[in-house]
């Protein structure tokens, strides 16, 4: 039920009653039905807009049904690839070859596994809330102190129109009908390989930024515009940083650079806000964001370079991706 207008799997490491298989982001097969009791709900448009929201115990799903995204009491956000897991990967799991047993292991895949691809967690929450405010941002609360800060958030405030909604593709997605996507999280989070520390993952193809706090929850992602070849794919750390800095030439100026690693002609390569030329007229829009476009180094909006010059430290790795 929607309240509306103000109101890949890895190695397995641990089997009990339920399945949790972790390969940076927690996957888990779920043998059986809901943890909660109670029926599960679904907005009939599958979007959160503005000023709607899910309590506790409810769920939307992707347009084809794949993919469902669950509010749980106490644990919190869970993204479902309902598909499951094959018959093989049940037996395997099990230590089952063949017979009647993979045969009952089979039915329980084909019928009642569920592989969560994503997760948020609330923070113990009890009575956790996910809503779609009017600015675009989508935000986890406590229901019970709704005034409080958030537990969690995309970080996407200031873009008003937008919704959240899950993809037929596995992500859960913040952005707007039929245009750019702002946030999302779900089989397109990508996993470096890196555990126990923050860092950044930059998708050359993507032409993205993810954002990953030392525990492996996913602080930010955003779209940005890089160049398709450069740098390089593979394992970079921030190196210095600048509130203010100019381009080589010095046509143009940017903001809260944060340099990773260094071109073909030695200039540094790093994060920063869009340039401006010296009359003060960015060279693009936070519209083209998602596009290459630049010389090599990674083009953000303005309060997603400050937040990024904050937020990473001297050292962080930076890890950079096809």
């Amino acid at each position: 039920m929607i309240l509306r207008r103000g109101s890949a799997l890895g190695q397995w490491r641990r089997i009990s009653i339920r399945v949790t298989v972790v390969t940076g982001v927690v996957v888990a097969l779920t043998l059986g039905g809901p943890l909660e009791a109670g029926a599960t709900h679904q907005a009939a448009d599958g979007v959160l807009s503005g000023g709607e929201w899910l309590s506790a115990g409810e769920s939307m799903s992707s347009p084809d049904g794949r993919y469902r995204l669950e509010l749980r009491r106490r644990s919190g956000l869970v993204l479902y690839d309902t598909a499951g897991v094959s018959t093989a990967d049940i037996a395997a799991l099990f230590g089952v070859r063949a017979g009647h047993q993979a045969a009952d292991l089979g039915f329980i895949a084909n019928n009642f596994a569920s592989v969560a691809v994503w997760s948020q967690h609330a923070r113990g929450a009890a009575d956790p809330m996910l809503e779609m405010r009017h600015d675009g941002n989508l935000v986890l609360l406590d229901a019970n102190a709704p005034a409080a800060a958030p537990i969690w958030q995309t970080r996407t405030d200031g873009r008003p129109g937008a919704v959240a909604n899950v993809r037929d593709d596995g992500t859960l997605a913040v952005g707007y009908a039929g245009g750019p996507v702002l946030w999302a999280a779900g089989t397109s989070t990508p996993g470096v390989g890196l555990s126990g520390v923050a860092h950044v993952a930059y998708g050359l193809s993507a032409q993205r930024v993810w954002l990953f706090e030392a525990d492996g929850t996913l602080y930010d992602t955003y779209p940005v515009t890089g160049r398709h070849s450069l740098p390089g794919p593979g394992r970079y750390a921030v190196f210095s940083k600048s509130v203010r800095s100019r381009s080589l030439d010095g046509s143009l100026t940017m903001e809260h650079m944060v340099r990773f690693t260094h071109g073909r002609n030695g200039g540094a390569i790093g994060f920063h806000s869009i340039p401006r030329t010296l009359s003060g007229a960015p060279v693009q829009s936070i519209h083209d964001l998602g596009e290459p476009g630049s010389a090599g180094c990674v083009r953000q909006q303005d309060t997603k370079a400050r937040q990024l010059f904050d937020w990473a430290a001297i050292g962080t790795p930076v890890v950079v991706i096809e």
